[in-house]
C-alpha cells in the first residue's frame, strides 16, 4: 500500500490573492480579519498566494468566512 500524494489544487493561489485584493486588504490586514495573527505572517500569505505551500483546512475556511462564501 503506497500513498500519493494528494493533486495540487489548480487555481486555490489565485483564488486566494483574489479574495483579498476584492476585499482592498493588504495580507497582514487578511490575517487580523481572518483572526489567526496567531497562526501565521505576512510572509506565510504571500507563499499561500503565491502557490508555494498549501494553506490548511482552517486558514481555507477563514478565507471563505471573509469573503462571505
Amino acid at each position: 500500500m503506497g500513498t500519493r500524494a494528494r493533486p495540487k489544487p489548480a487555481y486555490l493561489a489565485e483564488k486566494l490573492l483574489r479574495i483579498r485584493t476584492t476585499l482592498g486588504l493588504s495580507q497582514n490586514e487578511m490575517i487580523k480579519r481572518m483572526g489567526v495573527s496567531d497562526f501565521i505572517a505576512q510572509n506565510t500569505v504571500s507563499e499561500y498566494e503565491l502557490g508555494k505551500r498549501e494553506p490548511p483546512l482552517k486558514i481555507l475556511l477563514e478565507y471563505a468566512r471573509a469573503a462571505n462564501v
